[in-house]
């Protein structure tokens, strides 16, 4: 009896702790990492779904410190589980898709997402259920997505009781409505504020919703009296994306006023707050409205410089925007497809029961047709999973490179062309890497075609780790190979490249049982010198690959038209 009640009671304990974790996790880091560390003292008594849960709070832990990419690991193994409850799966999607969010891996977020929506109506706890309309509306948001942004914010807005999740509703709702345009005065906005007039962050950032919307109907005066008194007070929140916004529309304000000692105040403020996050339209603004300033003062050098940043940064961010617009159209041809598969599933469904409908209304002396059309019909499912599997390999033997898994050049061909005419058509740049190892015959005469084999193999996993999920990477034959860049100049396709031979240098050779060294010759062209012809792309990329060997090797060429060399980097 004793022995029951201690292991009742030690069960207790740990489910307390995980709770007590789970609620200090963001207001108390120090107290979250004690517990933590008491945790993992007592894993051997913990259950399965208790294991589950400290390594939800271990991930969540590595996700607050900065680590994102190492918590990443631990969420997709717990979404991977088939045994790990519906709510901790669903926590761990809703902070991997956060994560996602942060490094604007839309494609990969938008996908989770997907799912997360699936699983929704199946989350019975109320506060976890809040949770996954706040991150969906969020996500909406961010990616620009934002009538289906002001949905799932209304929805959770209609689910919240009261609190900060009524807060963040109306907050998010406000935020889609201004883009939308559909934002009719301020008093809307005012009341969103007395929602949350405990959250100090969410209010100001509705005080700079009620800015844009006077600055968009030429209001400075009210933008200038409405910001100034609570300066103070946002400036001690101390986050940086609030802050940015409130100076810029200051600035902006001051500009429309002709002020121009207050218009450059606050647009450098902005500036100096927005240093690591220069490519938000908050940061663009005001590198414009200080280039504004210093040609209006007839500072004719600092004009020139201000115009240069600002030119490259609302580039970028005119780039992110369209990322964020392919990335949501590729996630809805996906649900289309999705969608055509499951409505052909379900028309061979409906066929399948009319056929058994018919079977049962059949005499005794039509059993053994029936008989003879359901083996028929066994034999013919038999071939057609085995059609389907072939067919299956036979895709992947004609897209893919068997060796390395990358496209081959066939199919690089293809893809690479519908690339251009996208990219064409949306006026958007796209740059070519070509590249192939330096003296790998080499390596196969000296040690073996199995060690080549290997070597190719890791220079395609080292310049993979380095890539975007939408670079197109194909091996073209032998030792030679080829990155198409979409949505990217050749500035940056030459830092590319570059990453790319320094990672391919790294190469630890020890492994494959030799100590030698992998070298890679680099050749990187633009549409801007090469025109959007693929053939035109790949006969400049490969021709500033040649240079680069001739150069010395184990360096990167860019190829520059109409003249006898190519930029080069060692």
């Amino acid at each position: 009896m004793l022995l029951f009640v201690s292991i009742s009671q030690a069960a207790t304990n740990i489910e307390q702790l995980l709770e007590s974790a789970n609620n200090v996790r963001t207001s108390d880091p120090s107290k979250f990492s004690l517990i933590l560390k008491e945790l993992k003292n007592k894993s051997k008594q913990l259950t399965k779904q208790q294991n589950y849960y400290l390594n939800y709070l271990k991930a969540y832990q590595l996700t607050f410190i900065g680590k994102a990419l190492e918590a990443i690991p631990i969420f997709q193994s717990i979404l991977a589980s088939n045994d790990a409850n519906i709510s901790i799966k669903f926590r761990a999607r809703l902070t991997i898709i956060n994560i996602y969010a942060i490094e604007q891996n839309w494609t990969d977020g938008l996908s989770q997402l997907s799912t997360l929506l699936t699983e929704l109506p199946q989350i019975s706890k109320l506060e976890t259920y809040l949770s996954g309309l706040t991150i969906t509306a969020v996500f909406y948001n961010q990616i620009g997505q934002y009538s289906l942004g002001l949905k799932y914010a209304e929805l959770l807005f209609n689910k919240s009781p009261q609190g900060r999740n009524l807060c963040v509703a109306s907050m998010l709702i406000i935020e889609s409505k201004l883009h939308l345009k559909l934002l009719g005065n301020n008093k809307t906005i005012q009341q969103a504020i007395n929602t949350c007039a405990n959250e100090s962050i969410a209010v100001n950032f509705m005080r700079s919703y009620i800015a844009k919307f006077n600055l968009e109907n030429n209001r400075p005066l009210e933008v200038i009296n409405s910001l100034t008194p609570y300066l103070t007070e946002i400036e001690a929140t101390k986050y940086p994306r609030l802050i940015v916004e409130i100076y810029t529309s200051l600035a902006q304000a001051y500009w429309l006023q002709n002020d121009l000692e207050n218009t450059q105040k606050f647009a450098f403020k902005s500036k100096l707050v927005g240093e690591n996050i220069k490519t938000t339209q908050a940061v663009v603004t005001a590198y414009k409205l200080l280039y504004q300033v210093a040609k209006k003062r007839n500072k004719y050098q600092m004009a020139l410089m201000y115009n240069e940043i600002y030119s490259k940064l609302d580039k970028t961010y005119i780039n992110e925007i369209k990322a964020k617009h392919l990335a949501f159209q590729l996630a809805e041809h996906k649900a289309i497809e999705q969608k055509n598969r499951i409505d052909l599933l379900n028309e061979k469904n409906n066929l399948l029961t009319t056929e058994q409908e018919l079977i049962k209304t059949n005499a005794e002396n039509t059993r053994l047709i029936i008989m003879v059309l359901a083996l028929t019909l066994l034999v013919l499912l038999f071939w057609g999973i085995r059609l389907l599997k072939a067919h299956k390999r036979i895709k992947e033997l004609a897209e893919y490179d068997s060796l390395t898994g990358i496209f081959n050049r066939g199919h690089f061909t293809q893809v690479a062309k519908n690339a251009l005419r996208y990219c064409q058509s949306a006026e958007q740049e796209l740059s070519l890497i070509m590249f192939d190892l330096d003296h790998f015959k080499k390596i196969n005469d000296n040690y073996g075609h199995a060690c080549g084999d290997w070597a190719l193999k890791q220079t395609v996993e080292a310049c993979k780790s380095i890539g975007r999920q939408n670079d197109i990477f194909a091996r073209l034959g032998g030792e030679e190979f080829c990155i198409l860049l979409t949505s990217c100049d050749k500035h940056t396709a030459m830092q590319r490249a570059q990453a790319c031979r320094q990672a391919i240098a790294n190469i630890n050779t020890a492994d494959s049982g030799f100590d030698y060294t992998i070298t890679a010759s680099f050749g990187v062209t633009d549409t801007k010198s090469s025109s959007f012809e693929l053939e035109k792309l790949l006969a400049d990329a490969d021709s500033a690959a040649y240079d680069a060997k001739r150069g010395g090797r184990n360096q990167v060429s860019l190829f520059q038209p109409n003249m006898q060399t190519t930029l080069k980097l060692v």
